[in-house]
């Protein structure tokens, strides 16, 4: 399987490191979006409801973090941290 994270063919033969922002909020007075950071490792990407519009799919990471929890992270949200 072959998927393009910002500009990035990635193949999903391999684990991935990356970064990526969960627990995330809207800050209107800086105007970025707060959260935390945590390592992980994107195993693959998939489509899902978008947070804001039920009706919309977005394509999300799929991403075991360093707890070892699995989360569903949108694509925005992630950052690699070697390639």
């Amino acid at each position: 399987m072959h998927s393009t994270v910002k500009g990035m063919v990635i193949s999903m033969k391999h684990n991935i490191p990356v970064e990526c922002l969960i627990d995330r909020s809207w800050n209107p007075r800086t105007k970025c979006w707060d959260g935390q950071t945590v390592g992980g490792t994107l195993i693959d990407f998939t489509a899902q409801s978008a947070e804001d519009n039920s009706g919309r799919l977005t394509t999300v990471g799929v991403v075991v973090l360093e707890s070892g929890a699995i989360e569903c992270v949108p694509v925005e949200f992630i950052k690699c941290i070697t390639f």
